[in-house]
C-alpha cells in the first residue's frame, strides 16, 4: 500500500539530486576551510585552558568529530599553496576527502595536475596514487619571496626550548628546509566502540613491526591455529609483552580490566557494553576484584591515604571516559586529580577525584584552570584563568532560513574505473624537469 504523499524518483532523478547535494556539501566544507584559515591567523583569539589546538577548537565549536576537524585544519594550513584545488573545492567540484588527500601528499608545484586527477579518481585511488608517487622535493619560490623577520625579533616557534637561536649568519640561503615526517601512532575506540590502531613511522621501524607480526602469525599457525589472522598475531605480541612483566605491582597496573555488574552486564574501561561471549570468556578464568557500592557510589578510602588506590583509579577512569575538561578528547595516559587537594583536607573519595590529561593537570596546578564541584553528581565546573566558565560545547548551529545558494560549479562523481598508477606523471616546474622524459622507479 502506498503511503500518502510518497514520492518515487527514478535513478536519473536520484543521481541528479545526489550530485546537487554533494556540490552544496563540498562548497560548505570549503567555506569551513576558509574560516579555519582565518582562525589559524590569530591563535590568541581562541586558545585557552580547555582548548589549545585549532582542531580542538573547531570540533568544540562546530560539533564535528576530532578526526574531521584535523582534516579541515590540514587543508587550511596548505590552502595558499594549493590555489587551483581550493578554487575547485569552493565551486563544489571536489569533496573534502579528496582535497584532504591532496593537502596531505601533493607538493605545491603539482597542484593543477593533481586537481585534474582528483576530479575523476576515487578517494582511495587518489590516496594510493599520491602516496606511492616519487615526488621530487622542490622548494616553493613563494616562500623565498616572503619577508623574513629580523634575527632580534625571532621568538622561536619550535617547542624545543633548548634549540640554539637562529642568526642571519647561520641561516642557510633560500627557504627553510622542510621538516622531516614525524613518527606517529594513534590507538583508541572509535565512535562505534571498535578499537582502532594507526601507525605512521619510518621504513626500518615498519619492517621490524612487519617481521614481528609475521613471526607471531607463523608461531600461531605452527601451534595448530590454522585460521589465524593478523589481528591474532598482534594480540599474540601484546600478550607476550604483558606476560613478561615480573614485577607484581607493575603487572597489576597493566592488566586488562572489564567491569561486570551484579545484573551480569559487562563493560570495558570506556563504558561500552561487551557482548555476552566476552563476558562468558572472562568469567571462565579471570581474577576478580569486588567493589562495594552504597547508594550507587563506590566506597572509597576517605582520608586514610593520599595515594589513589588502583581500584579507585579504575572506577574514576571508567566514570569520566577521558579527560573531563570541556573540549579535550584525550583518553590515554590519564591522571586522577583531587578536586579539593589532599593538603587542604580533600578526601580520596570518588566524588573528589576526576580524570585529567597531563596537560590540563599541569595547567590546573599552575593556577590557570579552576576545578570545583562533585564529580559523582556530575556538577564539576571548570574555569579559565580569568574565572570564565568553560562550556561543554561551543556548537551553536543556526537553522538556515533558506537553502544555501548553489555552488558555482557542478559536481561530477569519480569515474570508478581502473587507474594505472605506473602511467601517472606530474610535471615539475620547467627549471626542474629532466632533459629527457624519465621516471624514477622504486
Amino acid at each position: 500500500m502506498e503511503s500518502a504523499g510518497a514520492t518515487f524518483l527514478g535513478i536519473d532523478q536520484i543521481d541528479a539530486g545526489l550530485n546537487e547535494v554533494a556540490g552544496h556539501v563540498n562548497a560548505q566544507h570549503a567555506r569551513l576551510v576558509d574560516l579555519t584559515v582565518a582562525l589559524l591567523a590569530d591563535e590568541s583569539a581562541w586558545a585557552g585552558p580547555g582548548v589549545y589546538r585549532a582542531e580542538q577548537y573547531l570540533a568544540w565549536k562546530t560539533g564535528l568529530s576530532l578526526t574531521r576537524a584535523k582534516q579541515i585544519v590540514t587543508i587550511a594550513r596548505r590552502a595558499t599553496e594549493l590555489p587551483v584545488s581550493m578554487d575547485t573545492f569552493r565551486r563544489g567540484e571536489l569533496a573534502v576527502d579528496q582535497v584532504y588527500a591532496i593537502a596531505l601528499r601533493a607538493p605545491w608545484w603539482s597542484d593543477r595536475e593533481v586537481c585534474e586527477l582528483a576530479r575523476y579518481a576515487t578517494v582511495h585511488q587518489l590516496r594510493n596514487a599520491l602516496g606511492r608517487y616519487p615526488f621530487p622535493d622542490i622548494a616553493n619560490p613563494a616562500a623565498m619571496s616572503e619577508p623574513q623577520p629580523e634575527p632580534a625579533e625571532e621568538t622561536g616557534g619550535s617547542d624545543d626550548t633548548d634549540a640554539e637561536p637562529t642568526t642571519e649568519s647561520s641561516r642557510p640561503p633560500g627557504p627553510t628546509p622542510p621538516t622531516p615526517a614525524s613518527d606517529r601512532i594513534w590507538f583508541g575506540l572509535g565512535d562505534d566502540g571498535r578499537f582502532r590502531l594507526s601507525v605512521e613511522c619510518d621504513e626500518l621501524t615498519g619492517m621490524t613491526i612487519t617481521n614481528a607480526l609475521r613471526e607471531a602469525h607463523d608461531r600461531l599457525f605452527q601451534n595448530g591455529h590454522v585460521d589465524v589472522d593478523w589481528v591474532d598475531a598482534l594480540r599474540e605480541i601484546a600478550e607476550r609483552s604483558l606476560d613478561s612483566i615480573s614485577d607484581t605491582a607493575r603487572r597489576d597496573r597493566y592488566r586488562v580490566h572489564v567491569h561486570i555488574d551484579a545484573d551480569g552486564s559487562c563493560t570495558n574501561d570506556h563504558g561500552w557494553n561487551l557482548p555476552e561471549t566476552i563476558r562468558r570468556h572472562v568469567t571462565c578464568d579471570a581474577l576478580f576484584t569486588p567493589t562495594l557500592v552504597e547508594d550507587g557510589i563506590p566506597i572509597s578510602v576517605g582520608r586514610s591515604r593520599r595515594a589513589i588506590p588502583e581500584r579507585t583509579r579504575r572506577i574514576v577512569i571508567l566514570r569520566d571516559q577521558g579527560c573531563a575538561v570541556p573540549g579535550c578528547g584525550q583518553t590515554h595516559l590519564l591522571e586522577v586529580h583531587h578536586i579539593i587537594h589532599w593538603e587542604d583536607d580533600g578526601p580520596t573519595d570518588t566524588f573528589n577525584l576526576i580524570a585529567l590529561c597531563p596537560h590540563h593537570h599541569r595547567l590546573h596546578h599552575k593556577g590557570s584552570l579552576g576545578i570545583a564541584g562533585n564529580a559523582d553528581a556530575g556538577t564539576v565546573v571548570f574555569t579559565d584563568h580569568n574565572g570564565n566558565l568553560l562550556k561543554p560545547s561551543g556548537a551553536r548551529p543556526e537553522p538556515p532560513g533558506a537553502p544555501p545558494p548553489p555552488p558555482d560549479g557542478t559536481y561530477q562523481h569519480p569515474l570508478g574505473e581502473r587507474l594505472d598508477y605506473e602511467w601517472l606523471y606530474f610535471n615539475p616546474p620547467p627549471q626542474h624537469r629532466p632533459t629527457a622524459w624519465t621516471r624514477k622507479t622504486a
